[in-house]
């Protein structure tokens, strides 16, 4: 057998495989993990503030006339010149602060152990805006981080525009590797705005600056998972209202654990906790 091949055998390569994988999936597992175990905990501190934002945005579509032309699962456009733009940007907003106050208790549950008292978690109007200003900074940062990334993808893609679906999904998908690898180096800040630490960007990049394999393999999993996600929503498209649930749970669902997973990485990576 060649040199090369003896280093890089089946059972080494699979060896390796699981090695480079163990501590995403570790990160992963906990993760999730952490979301079962205190389901109770969860409920009190997500469930309120959800039931708001779906308040919200059911009286605003009902009280413009909108809620008759809501497609679910659907992009509908506003009536043209129907002024509702502004006031929808509001309640989008407003709908936002409501569900950084929840992730915000969330992080300070998990991270400084303050226990939700009754079904209204704790409000920290600092940190909830601090919350929301770096992350209107990830979102900027990473603008500008993918504009020349953005740029070469267009490039490709016109060039190989006649190569068939298949290949241009082939091109999305480390691109969407790359882009949640990204956001989950930056958003280490973001539990750190909610506990009130003092860390800016270049602190949350420098503390993940030696897990490179750990949040690449991460953040593959994440996109797997997204995928499976959309499959089966797909899956259940035939049935409008059994589609419309399942859709709503399973965007629920990634959302808490997006959540979690910035909890796990901060506590790990920053505090140095063991998972």
């Amino acid at each position: 057998m060649p040199r090369l091949l003896q280093l890089w055998s089946a059972p080494d390569a699979v060896f390796k495989l699981e090695q480079i994988l163990m501590k995403p999936w570790a990160l992963f597992s906990h993760s999730v993990g952490m979301l079962a175990r205190n389901f109770g905990d969860m409920l009190r501190v997500f469930l309120v503030p959800m039931l708001l934002i779906a308040a919200l945005f059911a009286t605003f579509f009902k009280m413009t006339g909108l809620w008759g032309i809501l497609q679910w699962g659907v992009v509908t456009p506003l009536p043209e010149n129907s002024g509702l733009s502004g006031p929808l940007f509001l309640v989008a907003m407003f709908s936002i602060l409501i569900g950084m106050w929840s992730v915000v208790s969330w992080h300070r549950f998990v991270l400084l152990e303050e226990m939700p008292q009754g079904w209204l978690p704790g409000l920290e109007g600092g940190r909830v805006m601090a919350y929301f200003g770096r992350s209107v900074q990830i979102a900027l940062v990473l603008l500008c981080m993918m504009i020349p990334v953005l740029l070469m993808v267009l490039l490709v893609t016109t060039l190989l525009s006649g190569a068939g679906s298949a290949v241009l999904q082939l091109i999305n998908l480390p691109i969407a590797i790359f882009i949640t690898y990204l956001v989950l180096r930056l958003s280490v800040i973001l539990p750190a705005a909610a506990l009130g630490a003092d860390m800016g960007l270049r602190e949350a990049w420098n503390s993940t600056g030696n897990a490179l394999g750990d949040l690449l393999g991460l953040a593959a999993i994440l996109v797997a998972a997204q995928y499976a996600a959309q499959f089966v929503a797909e899956a259940l498209a035939a049935s409008p209202s059994l589609a419309i649930g399942v859709s709503i749970l399973v965007s629920a669902a990634l959302a808490l654990l997006n959540i979690s997973l910035l909890t796990t990485l901060y506590g790990h990576y920053v505090e140095g906790r063991p998972i």
